[in-house]
Parts: C-alpha cells; sequence; structure tokens
C-alpha cells in the first residue's frame, strides 16, 4: 500500500462512520415521530375523572323507554364537558351500549366493553387516571 492510499483509506473509514451514526439517529427520531404520532391523544385529569363519572352514571340508567331516552341526553350534554373529543367518544360508545341495554336491544359482549375501555384507558396514561367500565349485562 502506497503512503497515498493510506488517508484516502483512513478517510473513507471516518466518513462512513459518521454517516453510520447520522443514519442511526435518524432512524431513532424517525421512529420517536412516528410513535408519538400513532399514540392516542392525551386527556387532562379533570377529563379523565369526568369520564369516570360518566361511566360510573350508566349504572342508574332507567329501564323505562323513554327515561332511557332523557338519561341519553342528560349524559350528552355532561360528556360535552370533555376537552377530548377522542376520549369523549369512547365514553359516548360505552354510554350507547349502556343505553342500548337497558331499552332490552341486547348487551354488549364482555371483550367490546374491555375494548372500549383499553381505547379509553389510553388517554388517560398521562393524567395517571385508569378508568373502569362495569359490564353490561341485561
Amino acid at each position: 500500500m502506497t503512503a497515498v492510499a493510506r488517508p484516502r483509506k483512513t478517510k473513507a473509514i471516518v466518513f462512513g462512520a459518521v454517516a453510520l451514526a447520522f443514519s442511526a439517529v435518524i432512524v431513532t427520531a424517525a421512529g420517536y415521530w412516528w410513535h408519538e404520532h400513532n399514540r392516542p391523544s392525551q386527556a387532562s385529569k379533570a377529563d379523565c375523572v369526568l369520564a369516570q363519572q360518566l361511566v360510573d352514571s350508566t349504572r342508574q340508567i332507567p329501564s323505562d323507554k323513554a327515561a332511557v331516552d332523557k338519561w341519553e341526553k342528560s349524559a350528552q350534554q355532561r360528556r360535552y364537558q370533555l376537552k377530548d373529543g377522542y376520549l369523549g367518544a369512547s365514553i359516548s360508545n360505552y354510554e350507547g351500549l349502556a343505553a342500548q341495554n337497558a331499552r332490552g336491544e341486547g348487551a354488549p359482549s364482555v371483550k367490546e366493553v374491555r375494548h372500549l375501555q383499553d381505547q379509553a384507558s389510553g388517554h388517560c396514561v398521562d393524567a395517571n387516571v385508569k378508568l373502569s367500565f362495569p359490564s353490561i349485562s341485561s
């Protein structure tokens, strides 16, 4: 190997190492961005506490169809207080299933209720609130 070839080889190795390190940083940053991009929106603690209160209120749904409709309107007004719309959507779905059951239109599966609970709880991770959805049975 000549004296001229050694500096070129050294420069190529250094350049390759820098390019590899830069690529690793780019891949890590892209992975972090992708994770944050696909993460559920994070609701405030107040929203999560209100969401749990809304879920708990489904235990007092009347069985009369007219009273169920009135309860749904009242629950909807309370749900509008939630600032996180995605959390509100999960709560709305659960309330709808509970109202459907109260009308005698059938109870949802345990799996469906658990899925809604997991979905809603994902919005309350940063608030350190674990939402608990009671099972809906006839």
